[in-house]
């Protein structure tokens, strides 16, 4: 009995145990998890996390209640109106006598009014229907405002990803080869002991060495400021985190005008900021018209039902008395027409239609520019690829120089000495690759942003 009871308590133990292990070891992975931020998280946290998409939403919900309430001129207007006032005197009212007329008193100092009113537009030549346009416009706009928002902050995320993925490499690279330059440097000072170095010598490994451990430094320092700007994009409340992943490529393709026409017809498509100046555009030739429709009159259906009351004074003291009834009601159609406003009509339409043109010409300017941005940035790829090119046979003659001198140091033929001094270099042209193709990274980045939206399919 003894022993089952152990048993038990054995396998409870193993039990306990066993999920502890794994609960702790899913807790870890799940950290580890979340340690790491890659390029396709950061843009999805900056959209979900950031204070763009509040932004828009408040600035939408004003735009459509701006469309509400150009509609609401389309529906009548109800008011109740109601006074109470007291003379300093009741009214005179002529008196008719046999060979006179004199005034006389007649009601009270009091008086009670109480009125309901109904007005409702029948035709006003089209103000309310260009005002709503030119709401509807405003919407748009707000939408277009967004979407450019939206696109600079997909951007400026890529831009501060791609840095930390260049400072992560730069500091790979020194962190390699430090080792190597702090052994020269040793082997220099203890060569110059037994008299076979020279201080240039030594000197040169020493500064060669403290430039290499700055640049290092310089690539952490640049790598945890790309993390801060990360952060702030992303909304996360702390830096602790990593990023991988890797710097883009440039196409295949050499001659890269070939891609102008494509990019440049997108930028026409996509590009928000033209969307949004043509919106203005259109908003202004509405409010224009709308203004315009001021010159001719507004036809009203009007209304109203009105109760005066017993202090009534005047014509409407003591109604009931005489017979009449204190409760009235008239509907008829009424306009209103604005014989001179000085200029104001034709002076605000001339501003509103001025604004237009402004807005269009901005329009045509920008296209323009896009245009030379885009031959631009083409170009600059084009010249990167020379480059990186260069670089990459650079760091194949040293490999090929650093596999004859290992051959040699293996074989006993030179000193370890000159295997070091052979392998230094690479870390140089290795950074000076890895700073061209940060170059390209954010070239593409900058071609990106002129077009307007995701060009990585073209190539």
């Amino acid at each position: 009995m003894r022993n089952q009871i152990n048993i038990k308590k054995r396998s409870a133990i193993y039990i306990i145990s066993t999920f502890l292990l794994f609960g702790l070891s899913g807790f870890e992975l799940a950290w580890a998890q979340e340690d790491i931020l890659t390029l396709d998280d950061a843009l999805r946290m900056s959209v979900t996390r950031g204070s763009v998409q509040k932004q828009y939403e408040y600035a939408r919900d004003a735009a459509q209640q701006g469309i509400q309430v150009q509609k609401a001129d389309y529906l009548p207007t109800f008011q109740f109106r109601t006074s109470v006032s007291h003379a300093n005197e009741a009214p005179r009212i002529p008196v008719e006598f046999k060979n006179d007329t004199v005034l006389a008193r007649q009601g009270t100092r009091n008086t009670f009014i109480s009125r309901f009113e109904l007005n409702q537009v029948i035709y006003d030549f089209g103000k309310t229907r260009n005002n709503v346009s030119a709401a509807r416009y405003q919407a748009q706009s707000v939408d277009a405002e967004f979407d450019q928002k939206k696109f600079a902050l997909r951007n400026e995320v890529r831009q501060q990803f791609y840095n930390s993925l260049y400072y992560q490499n730069v500091d790979s690279i020194y962190d390699e080869v430090i080792p190597y330059s702090r052994e020269l440097a040793q082997i220099n000072e203890e060569r110059m002991k037994n008299g076979v170095a020279l201080s240039p010598e030594v000197l040169k490994a020493q500064v060669d060495l403290q430039q290499m451990e700055a640049q290092r430094a310089s690539a952490e320092s640049g790598y945890r400021k790309a993390l801060v700007q990360l952060a702030y994009l992303t909304g996360q409340e702390d830096t602790r985190f990593n990023t991988i992943g890797k710097l883009p490529d440039l196409p295949a393709q050499t001659d890269m005008s070939i891609y102008y026409n494509e990019l440049y017809q997108r930028a026409l498509r996509y590009r928000s900021d033209i969307d949004q100046l043509e919106f203005k555009s259109k908003q202004q030739e509405a409010t224009a018209k709308s203004i315009e429709a001021l010159k001719y009159p507004t036809l009203m259906l009007q209304s109203d039902f009105s109760y005066f009351g017993p202090d009534a004074f005047g014509y409407y003291s003591g109604l009931s008395s005489r017979g009449l009834n204190p409760v009235n009601w008239r509907v008829g159609v009424g306009f209103t027409y604005t014989i001179f406003d000085g200029s104001r009509i034709r002076s605000r339409k001339n501003q509103l239609l001025a604004l237009k043109a402004q807005f269009q010409e901005q329009a045509n300017q920008l296209e323009q520019q896009i245009g030379t941005q885009i031959k631009t940035l083409l170009k600059d790829l084009e010249n990167l690829r020379i480059l990186e090119q260069n670089n990459k046979m650079l760091i194949e003659q040293i490999d090929a120089n650093i596999a004859l001198v290992k051959a040699s140091y293996d074989n006993g033929n030179v000193p370890r000495i000159e295997y070091i001094k052979a392998i230094i270099p690479r870390a140089s042209a290795r950074a000076a690759l890895q700073n061209t193709r940060s170059d390209i990274a954010q070239v593409l980045v900058e071609l990106e942003r002129a077009v307007g939206t995701d060009i990585s399919d073209l190539w």
